[in-house]
């Protein structure tokens, strides 16, 4: 009798539990011209859009185009957002947005998909990319590379999903690349290298396909984890 009572109270604790609606969370969608942190000790302006990072002021990982989605889980005390970002191509992925990306006027809700191992996970640097310019917490593009802009496009993003294990070059930046750019990292699949550029009278983040410069990057590149 114990053992069928035991029995019938599982089967109801798991009934309750695939009736109750998963934890919700609110999903805005992302603006352009937005302000870069000034808690990151950076100023000037994003026009395509908020940057996408592994943390608070972390490596900068891709741009939360204007007029896409994303997901609010968590916000920091500096009012970073952690959530899911989605793409118009449908591609998608956990990350950090920075503040003031957000059209806070209207909400839907929505499942929460991203986890606190997720974000835990992200926050370490080799999560995300390998062969950095420098050791963990210093560098901000300092190898100065060449580039071919008659060769050589920018994509605002590379990432499809949170395994951060590989991806494709989208959302193309729109404008002609400079001559030199300043190297920061390479994806795990080296498929594409993380670049600062000055464009647009801006310092913008974007992706080239690693291939436009591998011939210039040094041996000995950084691969330490934090």
């Amino acid at each position: 009798m114990r053992r069928l009572l035991a029995a019938l109270s599982a089967a109801l604790l798991a009934a309750v539990a695939l009736t109750q609606p998963a934890h919700a969370v609110n999903q805005y969608t992302t603006i352009g011209n937005v302000q870069k942190p000034a808690a990151c000790n950076n100023s000037g302006t994003l026009p395509a859009g908020g940057w996408l990072a592994n943390k608070s002021c972390g490596y900068v990982m891709g741009t939360a185009i204007a007029g896409t989605r994303f997901d609010v889980h968590t916000t920091t005390a500096n009012n970073f957002h952690f959530g899911r970002w989605r793409a118009g191509d449908g591609s998608n992925f956990c990350a950090f947005l920075v503040p003031g990306a957000l059209d806070t006027s209207h909400s839907t809700s929505i499942a929460a998909s991203c986890s606190d191992d997720t974000s835990e996970h992200l926050s370490h640097r080799r999560t995300v990319g390998r062969d950095f310019d420098a050791a963990p917490h210093t560098g901000n593009g300092a190898i100065i590379v060449r580039i071919n802009p008659a060769a050589c496009t920018g994509y605002y993003n590379y990432f499809v999903d949170s395994t951060y294990a590989s991806g494709r070059l989208h959302d193309p930046v729109g404008f002609a690349l400079p001559s030199t750019g300043g190297y920061r990292y390479s994806t795990n699949d080296l498929g594409a290298s993380m670049i600062r550029v000055d464009a647009l009278g801006e310092t913008i983040w974007l992706f080239v396909a690693r291939s436009c410069i591998a011939s210039q990057l040094p041996s000995g590149l950084n691969n330490e984890n934090d």
